[in-house]
């Protein structure tokens, strides 16, 4: 995340569609003005956007659809401001900034109101306590992704191994399954990623990036052990891993050039793709050795400052996040609704699932201040030459905590 978490390029205003809303529903947003949807855009949030529209008359919803960083910047503006110019806006794990600083409604009233009629039971505790702040739920969760272990099933059968449960069993498989036809591993250390993966190693085997003051502890014993092993594990990763993203591993488990690795839920359909996959059905999944991947999340908030009434938004966002509207999402994302992860015929159609689940529980965000965005690119470049050999991995965490700090100290984070 750089300010943003996925990168698409394409920005834009879509127009509102069919109307599915309920006749009080209809009157209610017909009589007002209309409503203002800011959200980042990629397909499984294009989809949401239609079906967010769907829930009210044609052409009563204005979306501003665009990338993430400029949606933050159009947010933050706008909320900082107090402005009414939005009415419900995309927000992440991330985002407890707008939370505590008053710019979202608290939406525990409306929960309860329509908690039976919307199935709201359904929607996952271990993805909704990210939208909720000082026992107040913020925003309504329309995703969960996370990191998941993908794995040659066919390759360990044959070697007799079963998926490492531990980082130690992780590289020590990855060394043996090493070979010049096939990497024992994937790794993606390019842009935005190389901090993802560092992410699931601080978290597995350190104690995270910072402490509760927000004072750097990626640099201590712990975090020096993590990134010297993330740098162990790169010896038996495909070539070019330091330039690789995930679209470049995601080819180089479906083109049978790497046994295992990290990667996103969002790429497990891609192995099973005839038309781009050379290893149909032999990639299988589980969590992540030791748990502690990298989890994303995205969803919809309803403004604090928003002049509509709250009873139409928060209506028309749970007509997104239905039971329906997320059955169709499933060809996009895995969803937050446990009832549609747990279908046998939905985890038939997406056998990842099961373990996306088991990952979902133990998936941990990136930081959450927006200054993480900023010093994650100190962070990163100091991991990638320790990776390189051109520091050691002390020293390059030392120095990465120090620019993090000094960052920090000057956003005012310590007293």
């Amino acid at each position: 995340m750089k300010l943003t978490r996925r990168s698409f390029v394409a920005a834009g205003t879509g127009a509102a569609v069919a109307s599915l809303a309920t006749p009080a529903l209809w009157r209610t947003a017909q009589a007002a003005a209309p409503i203002q949807l800011v959200s980042h855009r990629y397909p499984a949030l294009e989809y949401y956007a239609q079906q967010f529209s769907a829930a009210a008359p044609e052409g009563n919803v204005n979306q501003q659809l665009m990338p993430f960083d400029k949606a933050f910047e159009l947010m933050n503006i706008a909320l900082s401001s107090k402005s009414n110019s939005i009415d419900v806006m995309y927000v992440n794990e991330s985002m407890t900034g707008f939370m505590r600083s008053g710019w979202l409604r608290p939406l525990n009233d409306l929960w309860e109101k329509y908690s039976d009629e919307f199935n709201l039971k359904d929607i996952n505790p271990d993805v909704l306590k990210h939208f909720t702040y000082e026992g107040k739920i913020y925003g309504m969760p329309l995703t969960s992704i996370s990191h998941l272990f993908f794995y040659r099933k066919d390759v360990l059968d044959e070697a007799g191994k079963q998926p490492p449960k531990t980082i130690d069993d992780y590289i020590g498989l990855a060394s043996e399954l090493n070979s010049p036809m096939r990497s024992g591993t994937i790794s993606c250390l390019r842009g935005d990623s190389a901090l993802g993966e560092s992410h699931w190693y601080i978290n597995a085997l350190g104690d995270g990036w910072f402490d509760d003051k927000w004072e750097p502890v990626f640099n201590n014993e712990k975090g020096i052990h993590a990134i010297t092993r993330l740098k162990e594990a790169t010896q038996y990763a495909q070539q070019g891993f330091m330039n690789a993203h995930n679209d470049e591993c995601t080819i180089a488990m479906q083109q049978d050039i790497a046994t295992m690795g990290l990667s996103w839920t969002t790429r497990a359909t891609a192995m099973d793709n005839p038309e781009k996959s050379a290893v149909v059905g032999k990639v299988d999944f589980v969590a992540p050795p030791q748990g502690h991947g990298r989890l994303a999340l995205d969803g919809y908030a309803i403004s604090a400052f928003s002049t509509q009434d709250p009873d139409t938004l928060f209506r028309m966002v749970c007509q997104a996040a239905s039971d329906q509207s997320m059955r169709g999402a499933t060809g996009f994302t895995m969803v937050p609704r446990v009832s549609i992860l747990a279908d046998p015929e939905v985890q038939k159609k997406y056998r990842h699932y099961p373990a996306g689940m088991e990952a979902i529980s133990t998936a941990v965000p990136f930081p959450k201040i927006p200054e993480f965005f900023a010093v994650g690119e100190f962070i990163r470049r100091r991991i990638l030459q320790a990776v390189a050999g051109e520091m050691e991995v002390a020293a390059a965490l030392n120095t990465a905590a120090e620019e993090t700090r000094n960052h920090l100290a000057q956003a005012g984070y310590y007293k």
